[in-house]
């Protein structure tokens, strides 16, 4: 098992790598080994066991036993760049499509002003052509770390904001995909993915859905594992593990 690999694979920061190499953003030369943070070393997945419901427990245990050398890639100090990333994942193939346009981007500019001027010119998928007005909301709005400001967005979505809190720091944030659907299923946690209308009205927690969001249980069950047992959703869903 390279757990190495298996970290950066679902994360945004892999859009700022090359060859395992940091070749975007901040520190840019460091062997991603190296790199605390993209190489998920300050992520202990152990360290947070005790925020796991009990009625999970045994299984959530299985899956540290065997999985734990996997951790979460992030890079918060990027988070222009991943903000990028996040938002073009949107209804594409993320290692197919979204790494070759960020690399196109990021290797003319790391400017996100003068990202929005060219995005619309890397090609002709809707996720380009809406990135601009996205880009300048993110701005308006102060570059937000927080879910509720990060929503107020033009395009940006629960499942693109979640997306970016997770790969800059927030491990309590779970993107809900069709992967982690599957695998929260196993885990005896089933709900329905966040509802957008929703989670623009209300905080998340005091969410009138909130005891069917799956998103929310993710967090009420697993805490700061939530965003760990994504990831491994993740793999799980493309065959990986």
């Amino acid at each position: 098992m390279n757990c190495l690999d298996l970290t950066l694979y679902p994360s945004l920061t892999l859009s700022l790598v090359e060859k395992h190499v940091k070749k975007f953003g901040v520190n840019k030369g460091i062997h991603v080994s190296r790199d605390v943070y993209i190489s998920g070393k300050w992520y202990n997945p152990w360290s947070y066991i005790n925020d796991v419901d009990r009625k999970m427990l045994d299984k959530v245990h299985l899956l540290l036993e065997k999985y734990s050398c996997i951790s979460i890639s992030i890079s918060p100090a990027d988070g222009d760049l991943l903000f990028v990333t996040a938002f073009l994942t949107q209804n594409t193939d993320y290692h197919k499509n979204v790494l070759r346009w960020t690399h196109t981007i990021f290797k003319h500019t790391e400017d996100v002003r003068i990202i929005a001027e060219i995005s619309p010119r890397v090609g002709k998928s809707y996720q380009l052509q809406k990135l601009p007005r996205a880009i300048h909301d993110f701005l308006h709005l102060g570059k937000p770390r927080d879910r509720e400001t990060l929503l107020k967005v033009r395009g940006v979505g629960p499942k693109v904001a979640d997306l970016y809190l997770l790969h800059t720091g927030n491990v309590t944030a779970a993107p809900v995909d069709r992967h982690f659907i599957k695998f929260a299923t196993s885990l005896n946690i089933s709900g329905k993915p966040p509802n957008a209308t929703y989670c623009m009205k209300y905080v998340c927690g005091k969410c009138p859905l909130a005891d069917v969001c799956l998103r929310h249980l993710a967090y009420r069950y697993l805490g700061r594992l939530a965003g760990w047992v994504q990831t491994l959703s993740y793999l799980a869903g493309r065959g990986f593990i």
